[in-house]
């Protein structure tokens, strides 16, 4: 067999861990010199100023030094677990193999480094920006009062916190759903330093915020991969045409999103395309761009000439030395990245007349229209973009089981397309622009978004089409079909679904959130508005599952249970509507009473305004879910009727025959009365 052959190799040809420890040694090398050329060419490198703070050039050269290993720490975390959830051989019922067991651990280690450079990279930040050297940096006055303060700074504390998770429950996981589930949160630490790489001053901010993360998302899990294949190749200790025919479908997507999101972020950055040759950012950019091409162009290569029949050594030797090519572009191109996100940007900031509107990003909208609000458009790549793709996926399980010969309502597909159009309405149109300046008209959007958008997706019955469409892996691996199984009945799902859960959430919630500060807050910045929004999408879609869901659940409510949960959040909904209109203070002053445009000429009223649609809109989406909890409770008993007629036809109706004897053995024991005597 070829597992017996690969593994079996004479030690000669093993390549022995100094062999890899220089290897990976030299991979950061180049990392670090091509930081540092792209840093000379962008204009990022150390000089002393005149009338400026000067942090020294260990800080200056060390802070973009230090990203560089902190990414290269990230994406050798990120690859060996995603090499432990989906490439490597796993056993039974999702149990680590041996192998994912050791890609397991060495991730781990992995995570810890990642965490130590996260916070080396913390200090020498704080200390770039605060322009003081290193040691006052970490001084811990220094560090209580500004590490928290500064976004940078916040976003390495929590991914080096994250990192720390990551390396304990990496240390202790045993399957590949615990792998699998701390790969996620690995991913989303390595993605935080893209939240706070650009500033709104610039213009485009969601548009390079979300290239940022997308951009990062996709190298590690891009670069990750081939890393932990490549060390297996190296070590022979697997055979790699599956493994390597599994990550070509996660490398071809990724390549398309770095390379989108790579032009995005060039957009975002640059005045025009003149810059990209007259700059020393535009140059540093068009060597990343040629980099990425020259990336494209190995793994076309790869894919059609030595893919196909790794079985064999020589294909394996071939593997390693073109992903050798690749692996040392990819340091190349991530050095250049550093000195390009810690360089000046050619980009003008956009002057806007007052403060409020350099908060916001863009100029006040004018009063407040039908058609300004109804019609307007202001672009969200994030929401529009995973809108989009949601929307396409649907579409294309809904023919694959059509062409099946299965049947799917059409009324379900009319159902998610109407969800995703709401949820893009809500994020692209007029009414996401009046949000962030009228509590009012935030209101319409939250409860539109939270409600109405949720009931339609929900009534699509998205994962039961998945289901239906995906066709099953081979043997004991995971494919998307046992992946999503895999989720329906993990203990994460039987917390979401838990009614006490999402009770909490989805109305509970609502106190939480615009009671306290935690409004105001979040609007301050753009992270915190899209999480926001995130939170009353998901929020609205598990609650809305529980009640009239279709798609399988662990422990569905009973129709009773159902009814009930609907008219307690209902109530718990009103009270909140009335104590935002019986409010005396205007809600989050701390946002809207700066971002205020001057046809907001009474911010009590507005929010006066933002209770009465809360108490208005809330009752339409509840008298839907009313009468679908109905509808399905009818059918529900329709279904056990006919079920309970079928079984007595074929057993002669047994089932009430033994209930008669039964109350008919329970009369014969029971005394006659005197009077009967």
């Amino acid at each position: 067999m070829a597992t017996t052959t690969l593994s079996r190799k004479p030690r000669s040809a093993l390549v022995r861990a100094p062999q890899l420890t220089s290897i990976a040694v030299g991979l950061i090398a180049v990392a670090a010199s091509a930081a540092a050329i792209g840093l000379v060419i962008a204009g990022g490198t150390y000089e002393v100023l005149p009338g400026l703070a000067d942090p020294g050039p260990i800080v200056t050269w060390g802070a973009p030094i230090s990203r560089v290993l902190t990414d290269i720490a990230a994406i050798a975390t990120v690859g060996l677990l995603l090499s432990a959830t989906a490439l490597a051989p796993s056993g039974k019922d999702g149990v680590l193999s041996q192998l994912g067991r050791r890609d397991s651990i060495r991730a781990a280690w992995a995570a810890g480094v990642w965490a130590i450079i996260a916070t080396a990279q913390l200090f020498l930040s704080l200390a770039l920006v605060l322009g003081v050297p290193i040691t006052e940096a970490l001084s811990p006055e220094i560090v209580s009062t500004y590490a928290n303060e500064l976004d940078t700074t916040r976003a390495l504390l929590v991914m080096a916190i994250l990192a720390v998770v990551v390396a304990v429950g990496a240390i202790t996981s045993a399957t590949t759903g615990a792998t699998g589930s701390w790969l996620v949160v690995a991913i989303v630490a390595a993605a935080l330093p893209g939240l706070a790489g650009h500033s709104s001053a610039l213009g485009d901010h969601e548009l390079a915020t979300t290239a940022g993360v997308t951009h990062m998302v996709s190298a590690v899990l891009w670069v990750g991969g081939l890393l932990a294949l490549t060390i297996h190749a190296i070590r022979r200790d697997v055979p790699l045409e599956r493994p390597v025919q599994r990550f070509s479908t996660i490398a071809l997507t990724a390549i398309v999103l770095l390379a989108v999101s790579g032009l995005a972020n060039a957009y975002t950055r640059v005045d025009g395309i003149g810059q990209l040759l007259s700059t020393g950012y535009g140059q540093v950019t068009l060597m990343k761009v040629w980099l990425l091409v020259a990336l494209g162009v190995i793994g076309f290569i790869l894919r059609k000439r030595v893919i196909p029949g790794l079985s064999s050594a020589s294909r394996v030797k071939s593997f390693v030395r073109v992903a050798g090519i690749e692996l040392t572009i990819m340091a190349i191109a991530i050095g250049l990245g550093v000195s390009l996100a810690s360089s000046p940007y050619p980009r003008e900031e956009q002057v806007l007349p007052t403060y409020g509107e350099t908060l916001l990003g863009f100029a006040y909208p004018p009063s407040p229209t039908l058609e300004s609000v109804a019609l307007g458009f202001k672009f969200d790549p994030l929401f529009f973009t995973a809108s989009i793709i949601a929307a396409a996926l649907y579409i294309v399980g809904y023919a694959r089981v059509r062409s099946a010969g299965i049947e799917w309502p059409i009324m379900r597909l009319v159902s998610w397309l109407g969800g995703i159009s709401v949820i893009i309405w809500t994020t692209n149109s007029g009414i996401s622009i009046y949000s962030q300046v009228s509590v009012g008209l935030h209101m319409t959007q939250h409860m539109i978004m939270t409600m109405l958008g949720p009931i339609l997706l929900v009534m699509g019955a998205p994962a039961t089409l998945a289901l239906r469409a995906l066709k099953p892996a081979k043997g004991n691996e995971r494919g998307p079909r046992e992946w999503l199984v895999w989720f329906l009945h993990s203990p994460i799902t039987r917390v979401l679904t838990n009614p006490f859960y999402v009770f909490i959430v989805y109305v509970i919630g609502l106190y939480g959130l615009y009671m306290t500060p935690l409004f105001g807050w979040l609007m301050g910045s753009h992270v915190g508005h899209v999480v926001m929004q995130a939170h009353f999408i998901i929020s609205g879609y598990l609650f809305y599952w529980v009640l009239i869901g279709i798609d399988p659940r662990p422990r569905p409510l009973p129709y009773w249970g159902r009814l009930l949960l609907l008219l307690l959040a209902l109530a718990v909904h009103g009270f909140f509507a009335v104590a935002m209109m019986m409010g005396t203070t205007p809600m989050a002053v701390e946002w809207y009473g700066i971002v205020r445009p001057e046809w907001v000429t009474d911010p009590l009223r507005d929010t006066l305004l933002g209770g009465q649609v809360a108490w208005g809109l809330s009752e339409i989406p509840s008298v839907i879910v009313l009468i679908a909890i109905a509808v399905q409770w009818s059918r529900s008993d329709e279904r056990e009727a006919k079920r309970r007629d079928r079984a007595a036809d074929r057993d002669g109706n047994k089932e009430l025959e033994e209930y008669n004897a039964y109350l008919q053995s329970l009369q014969s024991r029971t005394p006659s009365s005197p009077s009967s005597r």
